[in-house]
């Protein structure tokens, strides 16, 4: 299960929208480190828009959260 959370800054006065998985066995809870099997990239995922952030959470549910697939041609 996902969400989308918006953190307004007030201090800069920017707005981020970020990707929340929630998961966890004996301790459930939501987390920003979504398990993604993209290489060399980690840290949260989201966008500056809603529009950025709902597009590329609509991706990781399409894909099942593996981004990055490989094929031999």
């Amino acid at each position: 299960m996902y969400r989308i959370v918006k953190e307004t800054n007030h201090l800069t006065d920017t707005v981020l929208y970020f990707i929340e998985e929630y998961r966890g066995f004996i301790f459930k809870s939501w987390t920003r480190d979504i398990d993604l099997n993209i290489f060399g990239v980690s840290g949260p995922v989201g966008g500056t828009s809603y529009e950025g952030a709902k597009w590329k959470l609509d991706r990781i549910k399409l894909n099942g959260g593996k981004m990055l697939t490989r094929e031999v041609i």
